[in-house]
């Protein structure tokens, strides 16, 4: 395989790995089943907050990438995406690091990424309803 287009798409890879739910709702995908949207009103209250989702893992793949990076959201608002293993090593040699740090946060019924890209600064929301999680009425996969 041509090693320039090994770093060109670790590169698009490691793009999307620094904040993978933000490339998601940009781009309108998800890694979601195939699970029947649900409103807000049929879901009933958020069952997520900022205690209980210490601890999560969702499995966010967009149409940029071939495969699914797994977001962790840890104690003290900070979110952890990681490149999976078959693509850690890429992704390290070229970055230095297979994984990306974040910070996430709840609001009402929304939780909220954000990641320092280069300099800028980029957030996005998403819905609780119930105990899922959606963008854009698409759902993110819980895995942990």
């Amino acid at each position: 395989m041509n090693k320039n287009l090994l770093i060109g798409f670790a590169v698009l890879l490691v793009v999307f790995l620094v904040l993978p739910i933000a490339a998601s709702f940009l781009r309108g995908g998800s890694s979601g089943s195939a699970a029947p949207v649900i409103s807000a009103e049929e879901a009933g209250p958020p069952k997520w907050n900022s205690e209980n989702l210490v601890g999560t893992a969702w499995s966010v793949k967009t149409p940029d990438i071939p495969v699914a990076v797994t977001i962790n959201l840890a104690a003290g608002g900070q979110a952890i995406a990681t490149a999976p293993a078959i693509l850690a090593p890429m992704v390290k040699a070229h970055l230095g690091t297979d994984t990306i740090v974040g910070t996430w946060r709840v609001e009402g019924a929304k939780v909220i990424a954000s990641v320092n890209l280069k300099g800028k600064e980029v957030s996005v929301a998403c819905d609780i309803r119930g105990d899922r999680l959606f963008y854009q009425d698409k759902e993110i996969k819980r895995v942990g």
